[in-house]
């Protein structure tokens, strides 16, 4: 083993997070070369917007991914909550509070219908959030009639892109309020201490007095309403509720939760660790928009980015089957 090996394997947990921390100033650093507007306050609150959405997905991905599950519908959530909002905005006439309300509720039935196929059915998480996936991916074409659906309504515009504090979009403020109590709660609660124990061992976690389906449950639900309120934000911010919206969130959120030094095999890591992970794929692809990159080649290079900041971060000591 090289010297660095031996290094790296002595110092795991900490390179976990001083390697994509690099990863991150050295992408804002050639950014910047490339384009002295990268820096500029214009372009970092467009940045806290677009990462705003990104945030909030791969903070309730992660308290699943610490239990050592996976869930794979989570952009298929986000598409339906942002288009049932659209559709209730354009068509019931609800009020902004009311549709938040409703958009949470969906989340939560689907992170509950998630968690009862899982915990109550036995069906294991990576096949049974592919399933719903789908469903909840065909519900939202069904319901829009597989068309675009647009909506005015100053209040959600304002929820997302309005300005609260000085010119710091509200859709910024929203995702790091709830990163930072979700963050909170996970380091610090004992619901959070209980999802590293299941991730660390099930088995182990029910005999130690931990109520294990409870907090399975507890957890997809909790990652069903961010996922609900990441759709509101989304559409909110476009005014446009449009099928498959959401997909690109899933590789997105999950390789933010890697990055960010949360084990694929649960039980270590944390929510206060995913925010790095967040900025590093937020910060690449806002990059190549500013440095002017096609569309097309964006999407490649963002593609080869995260498979090599994953590998870099991964920690494979612990890799074993998703449970």
């Amino acid at each position: 083993m090289s010297a660095f090996a031996s290094f790296y394997e002595r110092n795991r947990s900490l390179m976990g997070v001083l390697v994509p921390f690099a990863f991150l100033i050295l992408l804002v650093v050639v950014f910047t070369l490339l384009n002295d507007r990268f820096l500029s306050w214009v372009n970092v609150f467009n940045l806290m917007r677009q990462s705003s959405i990104l945030l909030l997905v791969a903070t309730g991905t992660t308290f699943v991914i610490l239990m050592g599950a996976i869930d794979l519908s989570i952009g298929s959530i986000v598409t339906l909550v942002a288009i049932a909002t659209a559709l209730l905005l354009r068509d019931a006439g609800l009020s902004a509070a009311e549709v938040v309300a409703v958009g949470a509720a969906i989340g939560a039935a689907c992170g509950l219908i998630n968690g009862i196929l899982i915990v109550y059915a036995r069906v294991p998480s990576f096949v049974a959030t592919l399933s719903t996936m789908i469903v909840f991916g065909g519900i939202s074409t069904w319901v829009a009639g597989g068309a675009n659906v647009t909506f005015r309504n100053a209040e959600m515009t304002w929820l997302a892109s309005g300005r609260m504090i000085w010119q710091i979009p509200n859709s910024g403020l929203w995702a790091l309020a709830i990163f930072a109590i979700a963050a909170f709660v996970g380091a610090r609660s004992v619901f959070g201490r209980s999802l590293y124990a299941i991730g660390a061992g099930s088995v182990a976690a029910r005999i130690s007095g931990i109520d294990v389906w409870r907090t399975q449950m507890i957890a997809f639900v909790v990652s069903g309403v961010l996922c609900g309120l990441a759709g509101l934000l989304l559409v909110a911010r476009t005014s446009t509720g449009t099928a498959r919206m959401g997909d690109d969130l899933l590789l997105e959120a999950i390789a933010a939760v890697v990055m960010g030094g949360t084990a694929l095999s649960g039980g270590a890591g944390g929510v206060h660790r995913t925010i790095l992970g967040v900025l590093v794929i937020s910060v690449l692809k806002n990059g190549l928009n500013v440095a002017g990159v096609h569309p097309y080649v964006q999407i490649c290079v963002t593609g080869l980015i995260v498979i090599i900041a994953v590998t870099l971060t991964l920690d494979r000591s612990r890799l074993a089957f998703v449970k």
